[in-house]
C-alpha cells in the first residue's frame, strides 16, 4: 500500500498577499468605476473620465495597499525576530531551564521514561534545532517571511486586478464598456474566491459565489449612487 499523500500549503503568506491585493484592486476599482460610469457615460458617452479615474484609483490604491502590507508585515517580522533573539539568549544563559521546558513539552505530549529522555537529548544536542523547537512549540511562531516580498506582491496584484476591471473602458462603447467590465470583474471575483480556499479550506464553489454576490451588491450600490449623482449634475 502506498503511503498517504498529505497536502500542505507552502508560502501561505505570499498567497495571502496576492489574494489580498487582487481582491482589493478588483472591488475598490470596480465599484468606483461603476459609480463614475453611471454618472458620466449616459450623459456624455465618453469613457475618458472613467479611464482617468481608474488610473488614479489604481496607482493610489496600489501604493496604499503595498505600503500598508509592508508596515504590517515589518511590525510582525520585527516582533518574531525579537522573540527568536530572546529565546536564543535564554538557551545560552539558562540551558537547564530551557531543557526543562523541552522536557515538559514532550511530557505533556504523553512521552515517558527512556523515550522522553531520548527525545529531549536529541533536541537539545543541536542549539539551532533546540531554538526552532521552542520557537514553534512554546511560542507558536514560525520564521517570518521578508516584508518587502509581501508588499511587492500586494502592489502588483492590486495593479493587476484594477487594470483588468478598467480594461474594457479603453474601448469607447459607452454603457457596453460598463457591462463588459462588470462581466470581467465578476468572473475574476469568482476566481479569487476559489483561490482563497487554498488557505481557508472552504468549499471552492461556495467561496467563489460569495465573492460574486459581494461584487453584485457593490455594483448595485455604486450604480445607484452614480445614477443619483448623474441626475443631480443634470439638474444643476
Amino acid at each position: 500500500m502506498s503511503p498517504r499523500q498529505e497536502e500542505h500549503i507552502v508560502g501561505g503568506g505570499k498567497i495571502r498577499s496576492v489574494i489580498l491585493g487582487m481582491n482589493d484592486g478588483l472591488i475598490s476599482t470596480f465599484t468606483l468605476l461603476v459609480g463614475v460610469a453611471a454618472a458620466t457615460l449616459a450623459a456624455t458617452g465618453n469613457n475618458s473620465i472613467v479611464i482617468l479615474t481608474g488610473f488614479a484609483a489604481m496607482v493610489s490604491g496600489a501604493i496604499s495597499m503595498g505600503l500598508g502590507e509592508y508596515i504590517s508585515s515589518k511590525s510582525e517580522y520585527n516582533y518574531i525576530k525579537n522573540e527568536l533573539k530572546k529565546e536564543k539568549a535564554e538557551i545560552e544563559l539558562f540551558p537547564e531551564e530551557e531543557r526543562t521546558e523541552v522536557f515538559e513539552i514532550f511530557e505533556n505530549m504523553g512521552l515517558k521514561g527512556e523515550t522522553l529522555n531520548a527525545c529531549v537529548d536529541t533536541i537539545t544536542s543541536d542549539k539551532q534545532v533546540w531554538l526552532d523547537f521552542l520557537t514553534k512549540s512554546e511560542l507558536g511562531l514560525e520564521e517570518p517571511e521578508k516584508p518587502l516580498i509581501g508588499a511587492i506582491l500586494t502592489f502588483i496584484s492590486f495593479v493587476f486586478g484594477s487594470f483588468l476591471t478598467l480594461f474594457a473602458y479603453f474601448f469607447n462603447l459607452g454603457l457596453i464598456s460598463l457591462i463588459q467590465s462588470s462581466i470581467i470583474s465578476f468572473t475574476l471575483l469568482f476566481i479569487v474566491g476559489v483561490l482563497k480556499t487554498k488557505i481557508t479550506g472552504e468549499n471552492k464553489i461556495r467561496s467563489g459565489i460569495e465573492m460574486v454576490i459581494i461584487g453584485i451588491v457593490a455594483f448595485i450600490a455604486s450604480y445607484g449612487i452614480g445614477t443619483v449623482l448623474e441626475h443631480l449634475i443634470t439638474v444643476v
